[in-house]
């Protein structure tokens, strides 16, 4: 669990806060932590939404492949909240089709939220803490797609690795500025929504969860959004303050083996 007071006095801004999954289990964190937040979303209805559940939350509506939208986002944050300290790249598409299925707006579309839309975001928070001298630390959300992905995920897989590689170069860019930028890669994080999405590929849902947790992940639990929440609480803390350029899976050891369970362990 987060540490409590580890975040208070700071202000977070969190793109793709107002839904269900990571982004949830990030706005609790930094809450329990004693931050405040600031939520951005595209969808004028999940913010809403998240205003009436968290009235202490400052929610904001805005697209983030939109330079002219993040410079918004930001103006407004910062006339209502004061300095924004910490940000998170939540906000992100996925795309599960065969890459040469892919059509150009589809890849324009998922790279130009996943990429570009952490880029712009970046650039803004970190021009402005600069002119402030005031540091600070991004978190991108990432994946093990990065890494290592499954079939039809490469235009996503390909957006996720290039945030990894653009969190290593920025935090080398804004080092000398006190400013700290990590990445966290979530496995597969159970939400009830995500069933109906494996469907698509399984008749069988609840099995494949199953059979994914017991024999794919080292630690046989279910990953939840508060798993990676408390993750990104830490990197955005001072406990964090001499780490920058990493990228930290939060998949339950899921791309650590070479084999899956069954074939390594022993029947007892």
């Amino acid at each position: 669990m987060s540490h409590a007071g580890s975040l208070g006095g700071k202000t977070i801004l969190v793109t793709g806060a107002a839904g269900l999954g990571v982004g949830r289990g990030i706005v609790d964190a930094v809450l329990e932590s004693g931050g405040r937040v600031v939520s951005v979303d595209v969808s004028a209805e999940a913010a809403r939404h998240l205003a009436s559940a968290h009235p202490q939350i400052l929610s904001l509506v805005g697209d983030i492949s939109i330079e002219e939208d993040v410079d918004r986002i930001f103006n407004e944050a910062h006339g209502q909240a004061g300095p924004i300290h910490g940000l998170v790249n939540n906000a992100g598409i996925g795309l599960n089709k065969p890459f040469y299925e892919v059509s150009g707006s589809e890849f324009d579309r998922v790279h130009g939220v996943d990429v570009r839309g952490t880029w712009l975001m970046c650039k803004d928070f970190s021009v402005r803490a600069m002119a402030e001298s005031r540091g600070g630390a991004i978190v991108n959300i990432s994946s093990v797609h990065a890494a290592a992905t499954a079939p039809g995920y490469a235009v996503y897989a390909g957006a996720k690795a290039a945030v990894h590689g653009m969190t290593r170069g920025i935090a080398v860019d804004l080092g000398p500025h006190g400013i700290r930028c990590n990445a966290v890669g979530p496995g597969y994080v159970h939400a009830p929504q995500n069933v109906e999405l494996i469907r698509s590929f399984t008749d069988e849902p609840e099995k494949w969860i199953s059979e994914h947790i017991n024999n794919f992940q080292l630690l046989n639990h279910v990953v939840e959004a508060r798993d990676c929440g408390d993750t990104v609480a830490f990197l955005l803390s001072d406990a964090a303050r001499s780490i920058t350029g990493q990228t930290l899976l939060v998949d339950a050891g899921l791309t650590v083996a070479l084999y899956n369970n069954s074939f390594t362990r022993r029947k007892s």
